[in-house]
């Protein structure tokens, strides 16, 4: 018997596709899979294949409803043909890995097709180290990084040989249907009516905790309503101009960079400092923004600190169930210092800040805050995002990743660099660990940080700095 399958996007997913009326604030994912040979063609389309029924967004076309005021709707594409999806080609000028990065730059420059699903891959063969490359590049509504880790372990084995995996059990291909102009202004009514009075259950769910305890704790109630207060202000106070004197142009333009070094070493740099490896992490960023001022004349006495974007990941722990479509993260924004002036004082003091930054009592309204941003036009909800996304100075992300080798097709991966969107900002850092290393992907606006080789060897020098606090005496 069949079933209304609900297609309708997510709050979050939404918002994601709603803010890109503002073409700077595109949101696209360019993982890029570095393989050590070339990958079978038959078992690397029919895993691909298989990635697409079990996150069905891949199938999907995005369509908007007459009514602004309703999140659109994924629905099934009639025409969709994996081959326009996944191509292949053949190497060419250096076959090296900076070819890849330049193929994945102007892949991730470049619009899709809005009348096709929002995603496609290229593999690059014939490297001349024998190995291969795959470019996969998704829309940021489709999922976040976290769940194109668990999208890709359909493409992943644990050995070269794919008949080692044993039969899949795949679910059922649904469609969508597809609705006519005049049941998408009556659904569009219904959802409006439906969710309007509910969009701000969060907030005032808060309102009222806040009132009920001034009753019978009026102290700590009161403390704990300054404490809320002031963390909404930090989070969603409208901030477009960025902090870093040095960083300020914006463009479409990209420049891909990787680094990697020792996943262990950057935990002990951490532990040892009475951190984390996230604080690790972060201080390897701040080190490398603060030799980068340094290198254009700005003191840290005259750049303190420079506005981060860092998601805090809301999928559930490891072993529980969850999908691998759709987005589960929010937002935390905060100043990130620059200094002090060495990595074992950037660790220290990054340590209470980024506790902070990912216990921010606001942001349990992230997601009533997100939902009444789709129920405004979508100029409007561009305008307000803009406002909040635009004065970041850097996005930071955390992914983890296998920590064992995984193969792909017969070939061995190599490397993963999940190259995540700018988003508004002069740059993002992603930091994938994997079979015992981190892989940072370093995607950078052309506009702000025109000198990028002076910036990537910034993010090596701190690199090494922090890295040299984990390592054995």
């Amino acid at each position: 018997m069949s079933h209304k399958v609900d297609s309708r996007m997510g709050v979050f997913d939404a918002v994601m596709w709603g803010v890109e009326s503002d073409p700077l604030l595109r949101s696209v994912i360019t993982g890029v899979l570095m393989l050590d040979r070339n990958p079978d063609k038959k078992v690397l389309t029919e895993r691909v294949e298989e990635m697409t029924v079990r996150v069905p967004a891949l199938r999907r076309r995005v369509v908007g409803n007459p009514i602004s005021l309703v999140p659109p709707r994924w629905e099934s594409s009639d025409d969709f043909d994996l081959s326009y999806h996944l191509r292949w080609r053949k190497a060419s000028n250096t076959r090296d890995e900076a070819h890849v990065l330049d193929v994945a730059e102007h892949m991730a420059e470049m619009d899709f097709d809005r009348a096709r699903p929002l995603w496609e891959a290229v593999v690059i063969e014939d490297l001349k180290d024998g190995g291969a490359a795959l470019i996969l590049k998704l829309h940021h509504a489709i999922t976040d990084g976290m769940g194109a880790m668990a999208m890709s372990a359909s493409l992943f084995d644990l050995t070269d040989d794919p008949s080692q995996r044993g039969p899949q059990e795949l679910p059922a291909v649904e469609d969508t249907g597809h609705e006519g102009t005049r049941d998408r202004i009556v659904e569009g009514a219904e959802y409006t009516a439906k969710t309007a009075m509910g969009q701000l259950k969060g907030v005032a769910g808060k309102t009222k905790d806040l009132l009920s305890g001034a009753v019978s704790d009026p102290v700590d109630t009161v403390k704990s309503g300054v404490d809320f207060t002031q963390s909404a202000a930090r989070i969603l106070t409208p901030a477009s101009t960025p902090l870093s004197p040095v960083m300020r142009g914006r463009s479409l333009g990209v420049h891909f960079s990787t680094l990697e070094g020792s996943l262990e070493e950057l935990k002990q740099a951490g532990k040892r400092n009475g951190g984390t490896l996230n604080d690790a992490y972060m201080a390897v960023v701040a080190g490398a923004l603060a030799r980068y001022h340094a290198a254009h004349g700005v003191s840290l006495d005259e750049a303190p600190a420079v506005r981060v974007n860092m998601p805090v990941n809301l999928r559930p722990k490891e072993g529980e169930a969850s999908g691998a479509g759709g987005n589960r993260w929010i937002p935390a924004r905060f100043p990130l210092p620059l200094g002090p002036n060495n990595a074992l004082g950037r660790i220290k003091e990054l340590h209470p800040i980024l506790k902070q930054a990912r216990t921010e009592p606001a942001l349990e309204i992230s997601e009533p805050v997100f939902r009444l941003l789709t129920s405004l036009p979508r100029p409007a909800t561009t305008a307000l995002a803009a406002g909040m996304m635009k004065g970041t100075d850097v996005a930071a992300t955390n992914v983890p990743g296998p920590p064992f080798p995984v193969y792909t097709a017969t070939a061995k991966v190599t490397g993963i660099y999940p190259f995540a969107p700018k988003g508004g900002a002069a740059m993002n850092v992603a930091m994938l660990s994997y079979d015992g290393r981190v892989l940072f992907a370093i995607n950078i606006d052309t506009a702000a940080i025109y000198d990028h080789d002076v910036m990537v060897r910034c993010f090596a020098e701190s690199l090494d700095e922090v890295l040299a606090l984990g390592a054995d005496e």
